[in-house]
This record gives C-alpha cells, sequence and structure tokens, in this order.
C-alpha cells in the first residue's frame, strides 16, 4: 500500500470515527494498543494501572472524538501524550510523585537499531553490547531514543511528550547515540550511529 493510499485510508477511518462509527473506533484501537500498551508498560510497571490508564484514555478520545482538532497521521503521537499525562495523574493519586515516575522509568525495548545491528551481523554478542549499552543510560535519554527510533516520531512531538524543548530533545538523543556509540567499539556499530547521529 503506498503512502498516498495509506493516508487517505486513514483519513476515510478517522472521518468515520469522528462520526461516531464503532467499527471505525475498533481500527483505530487495534491499530495502536499494542503500541500505547508496550511504551506504557515501560514507563509504569503496574500493568493494571496501565490498563485503566488505557481504558480511560480510549474512552476519552471517543467521548471528546468532535472536539479533536488533530490530523490522522498525528495520532500516535497525540495518543502517546495522553496516555503518559494519564499515567502521571494517576500515579500521582496513588501517591506517587511524578519525579518518582521520572526517574523510574525503565526502557528496556528491543530498539529498531537493535534490529538494524541484528540484521547486518546476525550476532549475538553485538546485540548483548548494545542492550547493556541502552541500559546504562538516563531514563529521558532511552526515552528519547525510545520515541525517536521505535515510534519514528518527530523531535518537536519528542518535546511535548518529555515537557522539555526541542533543542533538548536532539541534545537527549546526541548524547544517547555517542555514548552507547563510545560504549561499543565494533566498527559497525560505529558506522551506524554516526550514521543516525548525522540524521539527529
Amino acid at each position: 500500500m503506498s503512502k498516498e493510499v495509506n493516508n487517505e485510508y486513514w483519513l476515510v477511518i478517522w472521518t468515520r470515527f469522528k462520526s461516531g462509527d464503532q467499527e471505525a473506533f475498533a481500527v483505530l484501537y487495534n491499530h495502536h494498543i499494542n503500541t500505547l500498551y508496550n511504551y506504557g508498560i515501560k514507563l509504569c510497571k503496574d500493568k493494571d494501572v496501565v490498563k485503566d490508564a488505557l481504558q480511560d484514555l480510549f474512552l476519552e478520545l471517543f467521548l471528546n472524538r468532535e472536539k479533536i482538532r488533530i490530523a490522522p497521521e498525528n495520532l500516535k503521537f497525540y495518543l502517546l501524550l495522553a496516555l503518559k499525562r494519564n499515567l502521571i495523574k494517576k500515579l500521582k493519586a496513588g501517591r506517587k510523585v511524578t519525579h518518582e515516575f521520572n526517574e523510574s522509568v525503565d526502557f528496556e525495548p528491543q530498539y529498531s537499531i537493535e534490529f538494524q545491528i541484528i540484521e547486518q551481523e546476525k550476532d549475538e554478542e553485538i546485540n548483548r553490547k548494545v542492550s547493556d549499552a541502552i541500559r546504562q543510560l538516563p531514563a529521558k535519554q532511552k526515552e528519547a531514543v525510545y520515541l525517536r527510533y521505535n515510534e519514528s516520531l518527530e523531535y518537536g512531538e519528542i518535546a511535548a511528550i518529555l515537557d522539555i524543548t526541542v533543542e533538548s530533545v536532539r541534545k537527549q538523543v546526541h548524547r544517547a547515540l555517542k555514548t552507547v556509540r563510545e560504549i561499543i567499539s565494533t566498527q559497525t556499530v560505529t558506522v551506524l550511529f554516526t550514521f543516525l547521529l548525522k540524521k539527529s
């Protein structure tokens, strides 16, 4: 499916959803739920809290559909941001402060950059080194890299989610990739991260 056809498809789904079509709502739910759950569980290890937040999020999305003024292609960003805010509210209500939430972020996904390396090298040792290097990054850097390379968000979108400036996001991503590149000594990984740094 070409990008143009794909965009047209989601525009139709979005238009139907905003008119109250429950089948279109189900399509949106099924398309985004795994991404949102995977992100939520990295922000909060309590699966029940994440599931409650997701339920609230999609209920609010449906009830407020006529008021939402976003393009279909920006929906993933909108939902990720809303989920994070929802989780923070729930954790605050449970007497966990925002600072504790931010400091406890524990991103240990299979990053898309890891997959690229593994596909090139098929080397378990490299996979281990990349994973170990990513785990050493500060929480906010992990989250910035995750949103940038796993979820393909723009810097401005990541800035809104992390509640920092666009320039700060660029620095976080740059520092994260630089740190991982320094930790890993293989030539292939160095070349790959140099390429990623040029894009960031």
